[in-house]
């Protein structure tokens, strides 16, 4: 029962990823970064939003994930 746990959680991650990976459309101008320190832990984070204002907190590091979000059109 564990073991499909944990498949489970793990194909959730890897759709999280890949739709993250997807480039975005013109209605799709917000996006968001998470940063993260050698071992993996969440140290900083950013994002833009849909009027294109940047907001950061915490540390930029080399290891981020990135991703978009949709925006309502004008």
């Amino acid at each position: 029962m564990r073991k499909r746990s944990m498949g489970l959680g793990l194909g959730a991650l890897l759709v999280t990823t890949a739709a993250l990976a997807v480039p975005p459309g013109p209605d799709e101008i917000g996006e968001f970064y998470f940063y993260y320190d050698q071992s993996g832990s969440v140290v900083g984070n950013a994002w833009m939003d849909c009027d294109g204002k940047l907001y950061e907190e915490g540390v930029r590091t080399d290891k981020f994930d990135v991703g978009h979000t949709t925006c309502p059109q004008h």
